[in-house]
């Protein structure tokens, strides 16, 4: 009697191995994967926040940075860890994928914190102690010291940043959608994947705090550089079970072809009409299976000088590259309409935050 399971022989639609062939159902993706790439967030948590949770005290102490100087630091340093999310996950949609874009930038991460504890560890890429009642000043540091100091905190940012903006899209990956069984795990993995950021955090501001304080900078620092290598190991063991996706092109593209579209019909007046504006029935989804149809959206009356991305000209000319520059559909005008507005009221609800904690 045959043992073998459901799943085996069947393939996952738009879906690969690492060799390029369909992916196995029984032979790849799934729990397995995803554990692996869970230990990839867990270590990226526990790494940024090993470093900025108590980096003030070591700017102030050992950099002899002052108060306001660490502070914006520190602010400068998370600032620009998720602002570099946007790249990564532009590189990872549109050139590399989110594997390699996970493995390239957790190998940038780890050379960050590597340069940052060599540079805790021997004396001359930081300040020399101050002398408590001696009367002298501290002495400020270096040009080259902080010239390792910002090097090593801003490779860390650049890892930081490619690295969390692919493990949960890549995690998904590892599940099939389209399988009523896989999708209710899939929510199980975000579930996790939660956990597992706050698992980190805890460690982080917990056991990495008492040991940079107690035992020693350089442990603390070289504890988060160890983690995050071993972290790259396991993700790297999993190559052979991961399932691949094709690259679906970054929703900052879209929105940059609708406003060059835009910018270059701007002579020309908005139809009042909105069925003038071009648009196609059953416009292909690349984030979704090939099966499935990107719905079409209806017009709005907002930010109407977008709609001119959507006026159809006759010398637009028969390029693909051309049109894609010059028209676009009326259901992509939407979409961005729709993440501007997102942004607005973003923009606005901070807004608002800040005047209630003012």
């Amino acid at each position: 009697m045959s043992t073998l399971p459901e799943t085996h022989g069947k393939t996952v639609a738009d879906a690969w191995d690492y060799k390029g062939r369909p992916a196995e159902k029984a032979k790849t993706g799934g729990w397995t994967s995803a554990a692996m790439i869970l230990c990839a967030e867990a270590t990226e948590r526990l790494t940024t926040l090993g470093i900025a949770f108590n980096l003030v005290t070591y700017l102030t102490g050992t950099m002899h940075f002052g108060n306001a100087s660490a502070a914006n630091t520190v602010t400068n340093f998370l600032g620009t860890s998720f602002m570099l999310c946007l790249l990564g996950g532009f590189v990872a949609d549109t050139f590399l994928g989110r594997y390699l874009t996970i493995a390239i930038f957790a190998t940038v991460q780890a050379l960050g914190v590597t340069i940052l504890t060599i540079s805790t560890i021997i004396p001359s890429l930081h300040p020399s102690k101050c002398t408590a009642g001696s009367g002298k000043p501290c002495e400020p540091a270096s040009g080259m010291q902080l010239l390792v100091l910002y090097l090593a905190l801003y490779v860390t940012a650049l890892g930081t940043g490619g690295l969390k903006s692919s493990v949960s899209g890549f995690g998904s990956d590892q599940f099939d959608d389209s399988e009523e069984t896989e999708k209710k795990r899939m929510l199980k993995f975000f579930n996790w994947f939660f956990f597992f950021i706050s698992i980190g955090s805890l460690a982080a501001v917990t056991i990495l705090f008492y040991i940079q304080d107690n035992i020693g900078r350089e442990w603390g620092y070289g504890i988060c550089a160890f983690a995050i290598v071993v972290a790259l190991l396991i993700f790297l063991l999993g190559t052979r079970r991961y399932r691949f996706r094709k690259l679906v092109g970054s929703p900052l593209t879209q929105i940059a072809v609708v406003f060059v579209a835009a910018w270059r019909k701007r002579h020309l007046e908005s139809p009042s009409d909105p069925s003038w504006l071009f648009d196609v029935d059953g416009i292909p989804d690349q984030r979704q299976n090939k099966k499935k149809q990107k719905q079409r959206l209806p017009h709005s009356r907002q930010f109407r000088f977008l709609d001119k991305a959507a006026i159809k000209e006759s010398e637009t000319g028969s390029g693909t590259m051309e049109k894609k520059w010059y028209l676009s559909t009326l259901t992509d005008v939407e979409e961005v309409k729709m993440e501007k507005r997102l942004a607005e009221v973003g923009i606005e609800l901070e807004e608002q935050d800040a005047v209630f904690h003012a």
